[in-house]
């Protein structure tokens, strides 16, 4: 697990640019995905606002895609970085994650997907919360998967983010900043 989140980062600081590393390929197809906000994480996403998971679109999948994941972690440094937030399981053919999906470990409304989660957490999106006054940045990644993954909803984020990584076959990152106001609640 460290290792892989050694690569992430080296991955990050080569590849990032603009807040959104460039779109992934297989045998010549696009993946493209579209996030929302510039390069600053909106407060309806964070713990400020609404605390709900962002809105995803998929503009295109490669083929042999079967599924698409969602990851979200804090930028932090190379070896620990918690992980907010896993989805997996979207099918290929949606083309919108909606916002605000519940904390539950599966998704029937889209189509079955699931989430893992933090330790005693509820399954689902973690919204980012840094201390009052602080600049965090946040990794998003969007990523093809070959084929659903076979993990149930509510496994530990960091198992699935490690099932998630094995089965990517193309994959899109945006890194987006929250500063949270000093007088923040």
């Amino acid at each position: 697990m460290r290792r892989r989140r050694l690569l992430a980062t080296v991955g990050t600081a080569l590849g990032a640019t603009a807040g959104c590393a460039g779109q992934g390929q297989t045998d010549g197809q696009p993946f493209s995905v579209s996030f929302p906000g510039d390069e600053r994480l909106p407060t309806r996403y964070t713990c400020d606002g609404a605390g709900e998971s962002p809105l995803i679109t998929v503009e295109s999948v490669p083929e042999p895609v079967e599924a698409v994941a969602v990851t979200a972690e804090a930028n932090r440094d190379a070896i620990i970085e918690p992980v907010l937030w896993t989805l997996w399981n979207v099918p290929a053919d949606r083309r919108e994650i909606p916002a605000g999906l519940p904390r539950t470990a599966s998704l029937d409304s889209l189509g079955g997907a699931r989430q893992g989660r933090s330790g005693g957490d509820a399954p689902g999106y973690a919204a980012p919360c840094p201390a009052r006054g602080a600049t965090q940045d946040y990794r998003f990644q969007v990523s093809a998967l070959d084929s659903p993954l076979d993990l149930p909803g509510g496994t530990a984020n960091d198992d699935a983010l490690d099932a998630i990584s094995a089965a990517t076959v193309a994959s899109q990152r945006f890194v987006r900043t929250y500063e949270r106001p000093a007088d923040a609640e």
